[in-house]
């Protein structure tokens, strides 16, 4: 079986999204082909998509202007990077560490900002996202996995089965960040998050393994981002990348289990 993501080998973690949203560029479409000559090794394949926004008028959807996205990818696919005129995310299912991680994507951004006018960029969000699959694991069930405050109730049988619960916290930490946590605990298929599922990436081996029907799987899905006006300067954005991974590091320890990640340390026979 292949190695989970992440240090731990058998790890619950499938997915890993930085974003950085900044001033809108015009002629990224030209300003594009440039960025991609300059990380062309590392990144051959591409793609465009068209997003199509909304918007709530009187109450009511109505569909917004489309947006043009560049999509590019390195060799095997499970790396990859997604870029308009106002965004850049660079994303993987084939997270090893966050140094590996943050110092590719210094890279990318350091690629990246020579494309750019020389003034009048300025980075208004920076964002980290780190998403994990937690299913049975040997004598552990899900619940066994979190803690207390996130576990699914337990009501009597007669009362029904239980399908899906989900529950969304949301902290302010010292650094004046938002560290968004959320924890979906399903039967049905539908336990991953709509907004980054499915994506253009191949599949994390952990979603490639066979569940059970009728059990339960939960999702702990870690969304830290700072929202403030800043310089576009990769080491600054680095470096605030690395405060983001610490925090959502200590929040995914501090909400499962010393016996889950037990588990989680063993090598996957």
């Amino acid at each position: 079986m292949e190695k989970a993501l992440g240090q731990l080998p058998n790890a619950p973690l499938i997915y890993v999204l930085a974003q950085i949203r900044f001033t809108h560029v015009p002629h990224m479409d030209k300003r594009r082909e440039d960025f991609h000559e300059r990380i062309f090794d590392r990144y051959p394949k591409a793609e465009t998509e068209r997003i199509q926004q909304m918007a709530i008028k009187d109450g009511q959807p109505t569909l917004g202007d489309s947006v043009q996205r560049w999509l590019l990818f390195d060799e095997p696919r499970t790396t990859g990077i997604i870029l308009d005129a106002g965004m850049l995310i660079f994303h993987t299912t084939a997270y090893r560490t966050s140094r590996n991680f943050l110092t590719e994507f210094q890279n990318i951004l350091d690629a990246f900002v020579q494309v750019l006018p020389d003034r009048g960029v300025s980075v208004q969000r920076l964002g980290l996202r780190y998403v994990d699959l937690l299913m049975k694991e040997e004598e552990l069930n899900v619940d066994q996995q979190v803690i207390n405050t996130l576990r699914l109730p337990q009501l009597p049988e007669d009362i029904g089965t239980p399908q899906t619960m989900e529950q969304i916290v949301t902290y302010v930490t010292p650094m004046e960040s938002t560290l968004r946590v959320q924890h979906r605990q399903s039967t049905t298929p539908a336990v991953l998050p709509g907004d980054i599922f499915p994506n253009s990436l191949q599949p994390a081996p952990r979603l490639m393994r066979e569940r059970p029907e009728n059990t339960i799987a939960g999702l702990l899905d870690f969304d830290h981002f700072i929202e403030q006006e800043m310089p576009f300067e990769p080491i600054v954005a680095i470096d605030l990348f690395r405060t983001l991974h610490e925090k959502s590091s200590a929040a995914f320890k501090a909400t499962t289990t010393s016996e889950a990640r037990k588990i989680w340390e063993k090598e996957i026979q």
